[in-house]
């Protein structure tokens, strides 16, 4: 059999894309159309469930960077996602932003122009900073949604390690698996993550690949009653989040480059530290948290990749997701499916 397309990986960039491009298709269409996905997470886990899963707007102004202008953009379809299809696992919330240096108030300054005096339940005074309309994602509620809404579309599921891709002179796409099976395809799009260059080998132009990384990311998290509704504290870049129905307290985080699956313990006592200052309620001692780590890529100029590897236009990659997974996802779905010819 040949399959009309391959996904390879299970992450959130697999799934929005996959979400979307069964919501393109036309019903005959759609009927038709076989595909296969490939994942380990035994051997390549994905980020997404190993985040702390947070979506803002973080004051981003239009047309200041390239950078700046995709972010607005993926916010905004992320927002849109929300209104039409009401998955569950997102909780809309507000975000308290704040600061604990001249240097960090500075940054602020750039970034909002104007601060205000801005107070919570959960701390202790009240402080200078700005307040966001943000969202806390459940990422195995969101996860778990995805795979019921595309169970519906017959997609093979090939739970196993993508070892090698060749192109047979035919133009069919051989994936061959850790298993030796080898599964073919007209049309294949790469999720792979923090395994991008892994996989790059066999592909063509993958020279933007050059100037990206794979960066480990920490938090802590603890699951705790504290008996009150969901929060989301930010003071420095770093995140205080308490999602209430899962009673999950989580602080991050901390990045260590180069792939290196180790929290620095340094950074994440000192974030503790900082939010127990901040806070009026016992948030507890280090050894009270487990440490989570997920691996991202992040893509030159912290920029996202959504683009064809072959003059063909049959093998694409999106990847570079980086702290963005939640909302870049659906800006490269959009990018991969405007130009892949299904």
């Amino acid at each position: 059999m040949i399959y009309d397309l391959i996904v390879v990986g299970n992450g959130i960039a697999a799934q929005t894309f996959l979400f979307e491009l069964f919501t393109k298709l036309d019903v005959k269409k759609r009927q038709n159309f076989s595909v296969a996905q490939i994942y380990s997470e035994e051997i390549a886990a994905s980020c997404s469930l190993r985040t702390t899963a947070t979506v803002s707007l973080s004051g981003i102004e239009k047309g200041v960077s390239d950078l700046g202008n995709e972010l607005r953009e993926s916010f905004f379809l992320f927002e849109d996602f929300q209104k039409n299809h009401n998955p569950i696992g997102v909780e809309k919330i507000s975000q308290i932003v704040g600061f604990s240096s001249p240097k960090d108030r500075a940054k602020m300054i750039r970034r909002y122009k104007e601060l205000k005096k801005v107070n919570h339940l959960i701390l202790k005074e009240e402080m200078e900073g700005t307040e966001l309309n943000s969202y806390l994602v459940k990422p195995h509620l969101y996860h778990r949604w995805f795979n019921e809404q595309l169970s519906p579309y017959g997609i093979v599921p090939k739970k196993n390690f993508l070892k090698k891709i060749t192109k047979n002179n035919g133009g069919i796409i051989e994936c061959e698996l850790l298993s030796r099976e080898i599964i073919k395809t007209k049309k294949i799009v790469l999720c792979t993550g923090a395994y991008a260059k892994l996989f790059s080998e066999f592909c063509g132009e993958t020279e933007f690949l050059k100037n990206t990384y794979t960066v480990a990311g920490s938090f802590l998290e603890r699951s705790i009653n504290l008996f009150r509704p969901s929060f989301y504290l930010t003071i420095d870049d770093h995140n205080l989040i308490y999602r209430s129905n899962e009673q999950q307290l989580i602080l991050g985080s901390a990045s260590m480059n180069d792939g290196i699956i180790m929290a620095d313990h340094i950074i994440l006592a000192e974030i503790l530290a900082k939010f127990t200052q901040q806070c009026n309620f016992s948030i507890g001692d280090l050894s009270d948290f487990k440490i989570v780590t997920g691996l991202r890529h992040k893509g030159a100029k912290r920029r996202p990749i959504a683009r064809a590897l072959d003059l063909e236009k049959n093998i694409f990659m999106i990847n570079g997701l980086y702290k963005n997974g939640y909302t870049f996802s659906h800006l490269c779905a959009k990018k991969v499916l405007s130009e892949i010819n299904l």
